[in-house]
This record gives structure tokens, C-alpha cells and sequence, in this order.
């Protein structure tokens, strides 16, 4: 197991598990992470170290169907909304309220589902990393940069994350990306998302997320780009957006001293 150096500890959803991470106590309002496609709970880890001493109780989950939060293989529980219901379903399990949720990028579009469908309001306050949310204009090329079926995809999805200073993986780190990264788990997420797109992607609907939102967006990010997060601002009223310059997608992971200012100023105010 990656150990993020926190507490390990699952929800029991009636035949499966949620994992999370556990960190901090006391009385302050939890934060909330949840991650990318792709990705699990230890891409935080920057992030969290951060945070560790500001005293703030701090949950770290594996989204359903990645990591340790296995699911069963069927085809219809690997839906992001069907994600969201079920996150929102542990944070009862775990009495979480007046959350600070944070998402990025999947995990972002996850987070706005889960605002949408949080009629307890257990969501205070909404921090998306680069979320995903609105469809890409080169819905094609982005399809085959985020799922890529061979090793010179994945360098290419790598460098959309990273830029072109990210050095190059060797071999067997390229080979075991394109065997994980095309596991049923991700095939079922790709199919089901193009086939209901107008349901996962929420465009304007987004302007029914009434919680103050901070979006952070990488200046140089092609994945979820400016524009895109421009428009997303503009429907979510209570939004405010923040520029982190010469970063592209993975912004959790090459500034994480910034996220975390900006999740400490955007918490506390």
C-alpha cells in the first residue's frame, strides 16, 4: 500500500468498500479530497503534507472503482453520478458535514455532481483543481489523450499533465500505465460517459451549484483549459477564479505549496 503517512480506513457500502486516508482531529470543518482519472488518493500527498499542521481533520478518498475503493464489475456503478451518490453516502456513514470538498479534474466534475445531488448540504464550501465540466470543443483528440492505448500516449498524456520538462518513463513504468490505465474499471467509465455526455458534462447547469466556489486552473493547462474555466466561473455565481501561472493539469502535484495556500485563504474566509 502507498502510505500517505495518515490513518487507512474503509467505509462498508453493503458488499463493497470506500477507502479513505484519515488525518488530524479536533472540531474544525473537514476537507474533502477527491481525486482525478487515472489517479488515486496518494496524488494528494503533496498537497496534504502541506496542510498536516493547520489542524484541519482531512479525508483523502479513493474514488469508487480506483485504488482500494473496489467495486464489483459492472458496467452501470462506473458513472460519476453514480460516484457521487455513493460518496455522499459515506459521508453520512462518517456524520462529515460542513465539508470543504475539494476535487480535481475528474474528481472536480465528480464533486459538482455531488453538490448538485447533497440536498442535506453537507457541502459548505466547493474547491475544483482543474475540473473537468464542460465538454472539450476536441472532444476526439481529448478522448484519445486521456485513455491511451499505447506507450507513445501515455508519454503524450504525460506531458499534458506535466509539460514537456516531465522526463520521459522507462519502459516497463510506460508498459504497466497502458496495462492499467485500459482495465475494465476505465473502459466502463469511457463508454458510459460518451454515451450520456449531456448528463455528466453539466455545462450551464452548473449555475445550480449555490456554494462559494474556488476553481484553481493552470495558466498552460490544454486538458481543461482557459477558456473552459472562464465559462465554468461564469455559471457557478458564488465562483471565484485563481490563475496559477506556467502550470498545465497537474497542479496538485507541481504546485502544491500554492493549492494549499489557496485551500487555506479560500477555507478560512
Amino acid at each position: 500500500m502507498k502510505n500517505m503517512g495518515g490513518t487507512p480506513c474503509f467505509v462498508g457500502m453493503g458488499g463493497h468498500k470506500i477507502f479513505y486516508w484519515k488525518f488530524g482531529n479536533g472540531n474544525k470543518k473537514p476537507i474533502v479530497f477527491l481525486h482525478g482519472l487515472l489517479d488515486e488518493s496518494f496524488g494528494f500527498r503533496r498537497v496534504i503534507k502541506e496542510l498536516l499542521n493547520d489542524g484541519y481533520p482531512l479525508y483523502v478518498f479513493d474514488l469508487p472503482g480506483y485504488g482500494k475503493s473496489k467495486l464489483p464489475l459492472v458496467k452501470y456503478l462506473y458513472q460519476i453520478d453514480v460516484w457521487a451518490d455513493l460518496l455522499l453516502e459515506c459521508f453520512e456513514k462518517l456524520e462529515l458535514k460542513e465539508i470543504c470538498l475539494v476535487g480535481h479534474s475528474m474528481g472536480g466534475l465528480t464533486s459538482q455532481h455531488l453538490v448538485l445531488q447533497d440536498i442535506h448540504k453537507r457541502v459548505q464550501k466547493l474547491i475544483l483543481l482543474a475540473p473537468g465540466g464542460i465538454p472539450h470543443p476536441e472532444r476526439e483528440r481529448m478522448r484519445k489523450i486521456l485513455f491511451p492505448k499505447t506507450e507513445k500516449q501515455v508519454i503524450l498524456l504525460l506531458r499534458y499533465l506535466y509539460g514537456e520538462e516531465f522526463p520521459e518513463p522507462g519502459y516497463l513504468f510506460r508498459h504497466i500505465l497502458v496495462t492499467i490505465w485500459n482495465e475494465k474499471p476505465n473502459e466502463y467509465l469511457q463508454e458510459n460517459t460518451l454515451r450520456r455526455e449531456d448528463e455528466i458534462f453539466f455545462d450551464s447547469k452548473m449555475k445550480g451549484i449555490q456554494v462559494p466556489t474556488l476553481i484553481l486552473a493552470g495558466a498552460e493547462d490544454e486538458i481543461t483549459p482557459p477558456f473552459m474555466m472562464k465559462k465554468m466561473k461564469s455559471y457557478i455565481k458564488k465562483s471565484k477564479l485563481v490563475w496559477i501561472p506556467k502550470v498545465r493539469h497537474a497542479i496538485h502535484l507541481e504546485k502544491p505549496e500554492i493549492v494549499a495556500k489557496n485551500i487555506r485563504i479560500f477555507y478560512n474566509t
